[in-house]
């Protein structure tokens, strides 16, 4: 359902630009890593890039960048694409994306994703979920991850504010580069874990959202080894197809290699197009 703006566009437009610009000017583009080593290993949320309320084809790109020049010189590149269809009791989309860094001649970080993900509706308050993601990341010191997991999401409650929980299961096949990796940590790991989610959102008013996506991710072998990602986003509609995302983000690697931080914090502003 379109959703009728608020105020008229060019003035929303506009103060989401300011807002925007002001955000950056005062720094509040940042990836903050304890210690100032690599950071905990990612889980991908794809919670935040999916819109609501499609039917048939659908599709969305979000993205930020931030360059600097003068004393210090990088560019940090963020973006993500998403391509769905919704028919009936299914949906069915694919998501891909990068994260790239490089900071005087050095590459930071080279973080690409695709993730297809399958929901089918049992009731209107229960559903399945089936995915398939497929991950590198330079900076975590990871060649290549591969993720295959099924579970059951429940919906207790909806309206102008929603809560779901979903848990299921999801198998691991984990390769870190060999050269970079340090002490005992394997460099290889096949494993099972468990794939639970906690997903809140709440409409503050009608142009404005707050989502709020959680996974908790132990390993059925050894709790001890646990990895959680935690993501609070504020969308502010400035058209029918338009959002200004400010978005902070949290992960937790329980059991890291030493030469990777167990803590990894992201705040970041950008923009997501949406198109149904």
């Amino acid at each position: 359902m379109r959703r009728s703006p608020a105020a008229p566009p060019f003035r929303r437009i506009l103060t989401a630009a300011l807002l925007g610009l002001a955000l950056d000017s005062g720094g509040l583009l940042l990836d903050v890593a304890p210690g100032g080593q690599v950071a905990g290993q990612t889980i991908l949320n794809v919670e935040r890039l999916q819109p609501g309320d499609v039917e048939g084809w659908h599709w969305g790109v979000e993205g930020a960048l931030s360059v600097s020049r003068g004393n210090t010189k990088y560019e940090d590149l963020l973006a993500g694409v998403v391509l769905g269809y919704r028919w009936d009791d299914d949906w069915l989309r694919g998501f891909a994306g990068l994260d790239y860094r490089n900071q005087r001649g050095k590459e930071l970080e080279r973080d690409r994703y695709l993730h297809l993900r399958h929901n089918h509706w049992l009731t209107q308050r229960w559903q399945s979920f089936h995915f398939i993601q497929l991950q590198t990341s330079h900076r975590n010191l990871l060649q290549d991850r591969t993720l295959l997991g099924s579970g059951l999401r429940v919906r207790l409650f909806g309206g102008r504010t929603t809560f779901d929980l979903g848990t299921g299961a999801m198998y691991e096949r984990e390769d870190l580069d060999p050269d970079r990796v340090t002490g005992p940590h394997p460099v290889e790991s096949r494993l099972w874990r468990m794939a639970n989610l906690v997903v809140a959102t709440r409409r503050l008013t009608e142009s404005v959202r707050l989502v709020g996506v959680s996974y908790i991710q132990p390993a059925f072998s050894d709790f001890g080894d646990l990895r959680t990602l935690t993501d609070l986003s504020l969308l502010i509609s400035l058209t029918d197809q338009l959002e200004l995302a400010i978005r902070s983000e949290w992960r937790h690697d329980r059991q890291p290699p030493e030469n990777v931080d167990a803590d990894d914090f992201l705040l970041r502003t950008g923009f997501a197009f949406s198109f149904r």
